[in-house]
């Protein structure tokens, strides 16, 4: 949705587009006929491939919106293709997985992009989400906008927030298309998407192969010819699984292990918007898409500004119907569990080190499939990759697509994938780290034990108390890779060090249990753990999250909540320090409500492995 390099561009009002146009010819073979009036823009000779004509257009969707295609086919095709169809990124366009090199950017479209799959005999599909760029939205370095184009005017060209009755049935009309023309094999279609286009690729993952049309009915897939379609894989990267939830968190979510409470009620209490992101997403719409205007199932600046109101959100009708919108069309993790005959294959690709979408929410929806049918044909691959912070370097990329290449080909092959359910790349961040590669069957067999550690004392935190200099260090938008301060804490901020028996590697999600009594109705109690290397004398960001505080005033509330799961070694003689603050700006929104919480000593458990 909102990668490093696309919020910065925003921030420096230099935004870099991936321009793909006017390529010149450099295969001399003959041209490959384009489909669904597309005209030829390139041929390319792509090194390690075989060579590919891409066909570019406008494409009216099912309710005739233009939406920007960009089609990539071998040269001289044989019959139906299997079809990979490449999703965008928030505020991103077509170009997000187009290459002229299998090598891509060496980051997240190395072996992972048009070039690499039309070399490897796919019909490949990138086209630009509605309500962006040129399908009715903004391009700046163009001049193109949506007002003054007529194929948009009448239309519901604005973007719908990846609303399963929209985006994702662009996505599935599209495919039809190509099926009815012959290019895409109707059985073998896979999806594929970051951020932003992981959503929609869980969404369709989770669809059953049925399409939701604008009024909210299902009816079966099948091309507008009638021919039955059929997800074959979805392997969606950096996504969320509850799009609510990932930007306005309670802090309720749950992986189970280490002593951490069940999955609790995402959306009760209301969560604390993550400030810095949201605005940076909503910045970014504003200059790439087209947002509604009277549109009540859509309204995104409606949606913002209430939300960055902030509290009181109970018995509040507008906060009520977000997060409806959000549970019903677009997010994976509310809609019903597949039965057998209707479960697509899932790689999931997770960032640690991503505070955007977090690798919980790679992990609930493991959980929640998992708890229904133990041998639910998902996959997940943890790692230092994603928004910012994520340092996305390219080995970890590499370990990631390679996976992700050769559990395809097993999938496509009719055959059950050999690699581990679980790998985690840990993150290579502070001296001595490295990119080591765990596997397992279950996320929760990564750890082979669990350090508990308790509080000499108890603290008091008050909301009173901005966020510091400590907590503008942390922050993803303004800071990016590892997130390295002095040891200083902010003042106001509750602190505790601990001394870990040996060294280890954080496999999970630390959890901490802590007894609160609330001085108000309602505040946020934000949790950090660090890194503390005592001969550097610094510390570095390990992981974070924060919980929504509710109850009666004075009364003691037993907490119980985790922090957000990390792929992390501790070397030996470094120490960790847990922080709990009421004080977390600009990360998150400073609650309107004031409050204070006296906490007894904490206690920390962490998941870990060690040697």
């Amino acid at each position: 949705m909102l990668r490093r390099r696309r919020f910065l561009a925003i921030l420096s009002t230099a935004a870099a587009m991936f321009g793909f146009t006017g390529l010149p010819a450099t295969h001399a073979a003959a041209v490959t006929a384009c489909p669904l009036g597309l005209t030829v823009s390139a041929q390319v000779s792509a090194s390690g491939g075989r060579p590919y004509t891409l066909c570019s257009g406008r494409v009216p969707s099912f309710d005739g919106t233009p939406l920007d295609v960009d089609v990539s086919l071998p040269q001289d095709p044989a019959g139906p293709l299997p079809l990979m169809v490449m999703l965008n990124g928030w505020g991103s366009d077509k170009t997000d997985f187009e290459s002229t090199t299998p090598t891509g950017n060496d980051a997240h479209t190395y072996h992972w992009n048009n070039a690499w799959f039309a070399g490897r005999g796919f019909a490949v599909l990138n086209y630009t989400s509605r309500g962006f760029h040129r399908s009715c939205g903004e391009d700046p370095a163009t001049g193109y906008t949506y007002a003054t184009d007529p194929a948009c005017a009448g239309r519901a060209g604005w973007t719908h927030l990846a609303d399963r009755r929209w985006e994702v049935h662009d996505t599935q009309f599209l495919v039809g298309l190509l099926a009815d023309a012959g290019i895409a094999a109707p059985d073998k279609v896979v999806t594929t998407g970051d951020s932003y286009g992981g959503g929609q690729s869980w969404l369709l993952a989770m669809s059953q192969n049925k399409v939701m049309q604008p009024d909210g009915t299902l009816v079966p897939w099948a091309s507008p010819k009638g021919v039955p379609l059929h997800l074959a894989a979805a392997i969606p990267q950096y996504s969320w699984t509850d799009l609510a939830q990932a930007l306005i968190d309670n802090g309720r979510a749950s992986d189970g292990l280490s002593g951490a409470p069940g999955d609790g009620p995402h959306e009760d209490p209301v969560g604390v918007a993550k400030e810095s992101y949201l605005g940076g997403l909503y910045a970014l719409g504003t200059q790439y898409g087209q947002y509604a205007v009277d549109d009540p199932t859509a309204d995104i600046p409606g949606w913002y500004t209430r939300i960055n109101a902030g509290e009181p959100y109970g018995n509040d009708p507008v906060t009520d119907q977000i997060l409806q919108q959000m549970a019903d069309y677009r997010s994976p993790y509310d809609m019903p569990v597949p039965p057998a005959s209707g479960r697509t294959p899932v790689l999931s690709i997770q960032g640690t080190t991503d505070p955007l979408f977090p690798a919980i929410q790679t992990a609930q929806m493991v959980n929640k499939l998992q708890a229904v049918a133990p041998e639910y044909p998902v996959w997940t691959f943890y790692g230092d990759l994603g928004h910012s912070y994520a340092d996305n370097s390219h080995p970890v990329w590499v370990a990631a697509n390679d996976e992700a290449n050769s559990w395809l080909d097993a999938v496509l092959a009719g055959s059950q994938p050999t690699a581990a359910r679980t790998t985690l790349s840990t993150t290579a961040c502070v001296f001595g780290q490295t990119n080591e590669t765990l596997t397992a069957d279950r996320f929760s067999q990564l750890a082979t034990a669990s350090w508990s550690f308790t509080g000499s004392t108890g603290a008091v935190t008050t909301s009173t108390l901005p966020g510091g200099t400590e907590a503008a260090a942390v922050d993803p938008i303004a800071n990016s890779g590892c997130r390295t301060t002095s040891g200083q804490s902010d003042p106001g901020v509750a602190d505790w060090t601990f001394d870990p028996p040996s060294p280890g590697v954080i496999t999970g999600s630390p959890v901490v249990h802590v007894t609160a009594s609330l001085q108000g109705t309602d505040a946020e109690l934000a949790a950090r753990l660090f890194d503390i290397d005592p001969v550097r004398d610094t510390q570095t960001l390990i992981t974070r999250s924060v919980y929504r505080v509710t109850g009666f005033p004075g009364n003691p509330l037993p907490l119980a909540f985790e922090l957000w799961p990390a792929g992390w070694q501790l070397q030996s003689g470094h120490r960790l320090k847990l922080e709990l603050t009421q004080g977390d700006a600009p990360t998150w929104r400073p609650d309107n409500e004031a409050s204070g919480l006296t906490l007894s000593a904490p206690v920390l458990t962490v998941p870990v492995r060690t040697s």
